[in-house]
């Protein structure tokens, strides 16, 4: 949304923005309820999502937060919570561009180096899309779902 803002800004400089330069504006705002109820609805559950998904990584694979010197489950924890809120974010403002930019691409680099892929396919590809389903509404759904396939995308194998 900032981005598109920004550049019809640049674009229409000088002149009036034509009907088809402003439909995703038109689009952004009749979703806008929607985003803010799934935001909402993810600000509200965020801890307990993480509660399950890191039950979830433990089930599938029990050393998952074993890594190079001991347990970093706190470390994902604190991952895993802020991907959350920074993918809700991310759906409020329909800002997918600066969420890969700036946070999935550095932090793909981070799970890469720590050899986390499996685990992050099972977290970004199934888990956290699957906790969504059953938090939203279809409607909510339909606004996230963009951005859970950018993180999968982005953050699975």
């Amino acid at each position: 949304m900032f981005r598109q803002l920004n550049h019809l800004t640049v674009v229409a400089d000088g002149r009036y923005a034509r009907p088809e330069e402003l439909n995703f504006l038109r689009d952004y705002l009749a979703s806008v309820e929607t985003r803010i109820s799934a935001y909402e609805k993810i600000r509200a559950e965020a801890e307990m999502m993480v509660d399950k998904i890191q039950a979830m990584q433990k089930a599938e694979n029990p050393r998952c937060f074993h890594l190079i010197n001991g347990d970093r489950s706190e470390i994902c924890r604190r991952d895993l919570g802020d991907t959350i809120r920074l993918c809700a974010s991310a759906m409020l403002f329909s800002e997918l561009d600066l969420l890969r930019d700036n946070f999935l691409l550095w932090y793909r680099t981070i799970v890469k180096s720590f050899n986390y892929e499996a685990s992050s396919s099972s977290t970004y590809g199934k888990f956290l899309p699957n906790m969504m389903k059953q938090l939203l509404t279809p409607e909510e759904q339909q606004v996230m779902q963009p951005v859970l396939a950018l993180g999968s995308s982005i953050l699975s194998e």
